[in-house]
């Protein structure tokens, strides 16, 4: 992803004096595509890198509890089929021969609010319609972008819960003996 966003950047940058010596409306269009898609790479890089550290959330938060009702959608979904073709930024952060199971589900807390983050922030870039027009690449990006965000989220919030039950079970066990 890093290399994406860096190549990203020098595109935007090329794009940018191109746009400025010839005025082409598209090179225009292309500038900004490169703008929005450096801006989407950017933005997930600093979330993840910047924001995430530095958090500090409460897995027993109400927004992080999943409700009974919540897996009915989930089956349906058959997440549990497709669940390990996703991509993992950080494998090594799941790993549980290094972690404990309570840091895991801390882990995947964090996880879900990057994602969540992230998803919200897709759409920041629909105040570039304003000044440039072409709603076109601003909406259709930030609505695409956006929905690649819900697999990762369903993903943390689906793991999660079979994390802390099992937890629970442990530490039930752990009391009795």
């Amino acid at each position: 992803m890093k290399r994406a966003t860096i190549w990203s950047g020098i595109g935007l940058l090329t794009l940018t004096i191109l746009y400025l010596i010839f005025l082409q409306k598209v090179l225009l269009g292309l500038t900004l595509t490169f703008l929005v898609t450096f801006y989407q790479l950017g933005m997930r890089l600093f979330v993840g890198n910047v924001i995430e550290p530095r958090l500090k959330l409460g897995q027993d938060w109400c927004w992080f509890k999943v409700s009974a009702g919540e897996q009915r959608p989930y089956r349906l979904l058959k997440v549990k089929k497709w669940k390990n073709y996703l991509p993992t930024y950080s494998p090594e952060k799941y790993d549980l021969r290094r972690h404990s199971l309570s840091q895991l589900v801390q882990t995947m807390v964090a996880a879900e609010f990057d994602h969540e983050l992230m998803f919200a922030l897709t759409y920041l870039p629909l105040v570039l319609i304003v000044p440039f027009g072409d709603p076109a690449i601003f909406v259709s990006t930030s609505v695409i972008v956006s929905l690649v965000e819900l697999p990762f989220i369903i993903l943390q919030r689906y793991n999660r819960t079979r994390l802390q039950k099992l937890l629970r079970r442990r530490e039930g066990r752990q009391r009795m003996k």
